[in-house]
């Protein structure tokens, strides 16, 4: 398997498990260094001094008198009691409980060979004893063992392990403190994406962070001046494209009576098409305008806007009784739904139906018709601004606005639209938006 595939996705957790991980190499290094360096030379003297010892004592006892044995063997102890020599067995023998204690033990044991029987005792204090048969007699050297005992060890260990915690939590609050920004650019980045501007400031943040988030920042101010400006535009050309049109409907009034009634009626749908072009342009600079959100039942939103078109072609579904409020902006939202039940209409002869469901958290308008729907390959295009299919589906005119005004809606309500083909044939469109949780109303 590869290493890729167990690694966390993200940065955050990826560079706080790189920094744990070579922290505790760092620590595992450390603690070799120590047993190399300090633990064996220190397994070597010992050895070194109970070889001196001894042989030291094999030799005196083996040439003296027993009853200068003992006083010998006194001489030989260290007043601090570093080194103890007796005849008698000693007490408290006990197995060591530290593992590198009784791994020390055993390498001093192939240190001594055979001749000598290496046992511990605990009390008062941590010592090595050496049991030697010399001539006809068993003597025991006692040597303090202080450095191998399992208290000194793990307390060694105990502080090897605090640092790396300590570490570990210092690398987790860097990294946090680097990885917040990072999160609040990236929400500013999504918020750019879904049409709003938001300002980012993180003076406190790393200088490298901080300097992004003002450049950040700086294009986020840019794109809303150029938006605000195509706003300006697309709602003067509008104006003023209003008044000619104005005349030009007066002027076919005027002229009705003169008998050109196919003339005038051309000239009469032409000026229609040119106010709805015109509408669409209103409605796409509109969309940032500040609409104060609210709450409302997404029955009778429905139910309004279906009542405005005043036809019989569309057909509610029964709606069930238990539906969610929805926070909304209200204005936009119908905008939204009457853009897609306009064009359902337009584009198909038939029924068009309507259904309003809820599915987990989420409210759902759904808008069935039976006309030649719109292939997949060209359904992320239409949401473009300014951009019309063929002419498949697109007879009448229009400013290619429609799903792009539907598409930013959605956005500003945190929502979505999908676009589906029918199998017999029709386009559902359906507009998924989050519904308020009661609980946390």
């Amino acid at each position: 398997m590869s290493a890729r595939r167990w690694l966390p996705r993200s940065l955050y957790g990826r560079n706080l498990l790189l920094i744990v991980g070579l922290i505790l190499c760092a620590e595992i290094g450390a603690a070799l260094a120590f047993h190399l360096l300090i633990q064996m030379p220190r397994i070597e003297r010992l050895g070194e001094l109970s070889e001196k010892y001894l042989g030291v004592l094999s030799t005196a006892i083996a040439h003296m008198p027993p009853g200068e044995r003992e006083r010998f063997s006194q001489q030989l102890q260290q007043p601090d009691g570093t080194v103890l020599i007796s005849r008698q067995a000693p007490a408290n023998l006990v197995r060591p409980n530290a593992l590198l204690t009784r791994l020390a033990l055993e390498r001093l044991q192939r240190h001594l060979g055979e001749r000598a029987q290496l046992v511990w005792s605990e009390q008062p204090r941590p010592r090595l004893w050496i049991a030697s048969q010399i001539g006809d007699e068993t003597w025991w050297l006692g040597l303090d063992a202080g450095a191998l005992g399992g208290a000194r060890l793990a307390l060694a260990f105990g502080i090897l392990l605090a640092t790396t915690l300590l570490a570990a939590l210092g690398a987790s609050l860097i990294q946090r403190n680097i990885h917040r920004p990072l999160k609040t650019l990236e929400q500013a980045a999504a918020g750019l994406a879904d049409g709003h501007f938001p300002v980012v400031h993180l003076a406190d943040a790393p200088s490298e962070i901080a300097h992004l988030a003002a450049a950040f920042d700086s294009m986020a101010r840019q794109l809303e001046a150029g938006e605000r400006e195509r706003g300006i535009m697309l709602a003067g050309i509008s104006h003023d494209l209003r008044t000619p049109l104005a005349k030009l409907r007066l002027a076919v009034e005027i002229l009705h009576a003169s008998g050109e009634e196919e003339l005038l009626q051309g000239m009469v749908r032409n000026i229609a098409a040119a106010d709805q072009i015109i509408d669409q342009f209103i409605d796409f600079a509109r969309l940032d305008s500040a609409e104060t959100p609210t709450v409302c039942d997404a029955e009778e939103l429905l139910r309004d806007i279906v009542a405005s078109f005043a036809t019989s072609r569309l057909v509610i579904a029964p709606v069930a009784t238990d539906l969610p409020l929805l926070p909304c902006r209200p204005v936009a939202l119908r905008r939204a739904i009457a853009n897609l039940l306009g064009n359902a209409l337009k584009y198909s002869a038939d029924e068009v139906a309507i259904r309003l469901e809820c599915q987990g958290e989420n409210l759902h308008f759904c808008i069935v018709d039976r006309g030649p729907g719109i292939p997949e390959s060209e359904q992320a295009r239409l949401r473009q601004p300014f951009t019309r299919l063929a002419p498949a589906r697109g007879g009448p005119a229009g400013a290619g606005l429609g799903l792009a005004i539907v598409e930013r809606i959605m956005r500003m309500h945190a929502g979505r639209l999908e676009l589906h083909n029918l199998p017999q044939g029709g386009l559902e469109a359906e507009l998924i938006l989050p519904g308020l949780n009661p609980e946390r109303a």
